[in-house]
């Protein structure tokens, strides 16, 4: 009788509970906190190099446009009434002898 395998029973009031000891809730925190501020510091990292980036790039575009203002205002230069004067032999121009100016107080047009 010995040999006889014992029946198991089972209550029906039988519940599964998962219980979990203090260290295994402080490991479990830590494996599922520490990725996540992990995570956080490597964004706020990479939002702070794009921030220098971009104000690199706002300081290069302003150098540039400074730039190109002053090229503007030599090539505006360059294209004065001196230069113009200085390619006259080159487009056959002829410089005039006489200039007659009209007073602006008169209403009368006239022809030469």
């Amino acid at each position: 009788m010995r040999n006889r395998k014992k029946k198991k029973v089972f209550n029906k009031r039988y519940k599964r509970q998962f219980k979990m000891g203090k260290m295994a809730i402080g490991f479990t925190a830590v494996f599922i906190i520490l990725p996540i501020c992990i995570f956080l510091l490597s964004q706020t990292n990479q939002m702070t190099m794009k921030g220098d980036k971009i104000a690199k790039l706002e300081q290069k575009t302003k150098e540039l446009s400074d730039e190109n203002q002053q090229l503007e205002v030599e090539a505006a230069r360059l294209e004065s009434i001196q230069g113009i004067q200085k390619d006259v032999p080159k487009t056959d121009m002829v410089p005039t002898k006489q200039v007659d100016y009209v007073n602006s107080q008169t209403n009368v047009a006239f022809d030469k």
